[in-house]
């Protein structure tokens, strides 16, 4: 079964974070909602002009020096650089490895460290270091991205709060959380490739383009399909670093969502790539699904048994 951590998600920019999000309320975030959201400012100030002794100049305080999480990050190779600041505090920064890719932080006053989405007091999205647009500077952006709760918007996987049922010590039975359901009921929204005969039992299936095991998945399929006993709906995911890197690939399956586009790359790895805005929009869209669906490999499916429970699996499974 192909593993992957869900932490290297945060290396592509694209990634929206619907699991990690920081909801940090400070009125030093209500000054930055009503300006754009972030200001860079200088490292150091000087005063430079002459000013007789008898007078009282308040002179600028230097910039605090670099959180130490920062410094740590550096010395293990890659470079850190401040973008800018939120309200007073509030330090953002973009990371970039050996091989160019960038990922976006943010530190606290003290240090913290931020990974995630962070909201003004109204909602609005000010800041998301695992989005594709880690910033959003004009408020509509802000709010329509923002913590539905707050904004008053329809209730959304991506803008929703990650619920999860608290479960008795010693016992580890997800099948008791409110996950499936959640991401069930949000599913209309993916864009899918759906194959099979409408009526028959419906199964989502998430899947990595390059992970083997997922187009094993799709060859086990293939009978039921046929048959017209099953309806499956192929949602494409990034998690893989071959697709990280190609994003074109899952893109092209996005922007052309048939089941001969699915079966060419299948049985042939060939597909048009696509890198349009449309289809980084869809796979964002795909990839905060998936996230909430909180499985640790793809392929992963999730359907309905008989009783309407919703299910969910991970790995290859003969559904």
């Amino acid at each position: 079964m192909e593993r992957h951590s869900l932490k290297n998600l945060a290396d592509r920019r694209w990634l929206p974070g619907v699991g990690l999000a920081a909801l940090i309320a400070a009125s030093a975030l209500h000054a930055a909602e009503k300006s754009p959201a972030a200001v860079s400012v200088p490292e150091t100030a000087t005063v430079s002009e002459t000013v007789p002794a008898s007078e009282t100049v308040p002179v600028p305080d230097a910039a605090p020096p670099d959180p130490a999480a920062i410094e740590h990050l550096r010395e293990t190779g890659v470079t850190v650089k401040r973008v800018g600041v939120i309200g007073h505090d509030l330090r953002f920064w973009r990371v970039t490895d050996a091989d160019g890719r960038q990922a976006f932080i943010a530190t606290t006053r003290e240090g913290f460290v931020i990974r995630g989405q962070v909201y003004s007091p109204d909602g609005s999205l000010t800041l998301d270091t695992e989005g594709s647009t880690p910033l959003y500077r004009s408020e509509p952006e802000r709010r329509a991205h923002g913590l539905a709760r707050l904004t008053g918007a329809p209730l959304q996987a991506e803008t929703d709060f990650t619920w999860r049922r608290p479960n008795k010590p010693g016992v580890a039975d997800i099948s008791r959380t409110d996950t499936p359901r959640t991401v069930w009921d949000q599913l209309g929204h993916a864009t899918v490739i759906e194959e099979g005969k409408a009526g028959a039992p419906l199964v989502y299936c998430f899947f990595d383009p390059y992970c083997p095991y997922c187009h094993q998945q799709w060859k086990v399929l293939r009978k039921k399909v046929s048959a017209g006993t099953l309806q499956v709906r192929w949602v494409p995911v990034a998690v893989l670093t071959a697709s990280q890197a190609n994003l074109g690939v899952v893109g092209g399956l996005l922007a052309d969502p048939r089941p001969e586009t699915l079966s060419a790359w299948m049985r042939s790895r060939r597909v048009r790539p696509d890198t349009s805005e449309a289809t980084q929009r869809a796979l964002g869209l795909n990839m905060a699904l998936f996230q909430a669906l909180k499985v640790p490999q793809v392929p992963a499916s999730i359907y309905k048994d008989p009783t309407g429970r919703v299910i969910r699996k991970a790995g290859v499974a003969d559904l």
